[in-house]
């Protein structure tokens, strides 16, 4: 068994194992962040015109690689942390502005939104579908074996080094997914503040 020099791939893996990564999505409302990557709907036309042959088996394999690989906890931490600095930006541009506070009730409501509109288990079905149809069963395996024990047989160290290549894409579709899945919130917590700031005569 080869013990990889993690190092080396630590990069790539991270879009893999925090794929789901809250940060890309709140901290922008709907929009991505990265303007250099292709635009969003010709990679969804891609995938949805894309034949799906996905096996059971394949898709069980896919909900492993997410659990083993603790998505759902990463993507729950960076939510919570991204909605209180959303938060956070909010209530100094209120204070700012107006030299009032944001009231609590407001803030929870943004609070709200967020936590309803990402939750995971929205996006978890789709997500797994994706992994599945652009995985192979060996593929998949391949990732659980190596989130397990960090190693990947000899004989298997090309077939992960080119695995490691396509991670960019597929978390890109992931992303992309995400994305045709909810509106945001950006619309509710403007009117909520604005509400507010009428209320107060501002």
């Amino acid at each position: 068994m080869y013990t990889l020099d993690t190092g080396q791939v630590d990069h790539k893996l991270d879009g893999l194992q925090h794929l789901m990564s809250a940060s890309l999505i709140v901290k922008t409302g709907k929009y991505c962040a990265f303007p250099s990557l292709r635009p969003a709907a010709f990679l969804l036309l891609v995938f949805f015109l894309t034949p799906i042959y996905t096996s059971a088996d394949e898709l069980d394999d896919a909900y492993r690689l997410l659990r083993i690989t603790e998505v759902a906890r990463e993507f729950e931490q960076a939510t919570n942390q991204q909605t209180r600095n959303v938060i956070r930006t909010y209530a100094s541009i209120v204070a700012m502005s107006t030299d009032r506070e944001l009231p609590d009730s407001i803030k929870q409501q943004i609070s709200n939104c967020y936590l309803e509109t990402y939750a995971w288990e929205k996006f978890e079905p789709g997500i797994a579908a994706i992994f599945a149809n652009n995985l192979s069963r060996a593929e998949l395996k391949l990732m659980i074996d190596f989130f397990s024990d960090k190693s990947v047989p000899p004989p298997k160290i090309e077939q992960f080094k080119a695995l490691i290549a396509r991670a960019d894409a597929i978390e890109q579709m992931a992303i992309d997914y995400m994305f045709s899945q909810t509106q945001g919130c950006d619309e509710q917590n403007v009117t909520l503040i604005m509400n507010f700031l009428s209320d107060q005569g501002s």
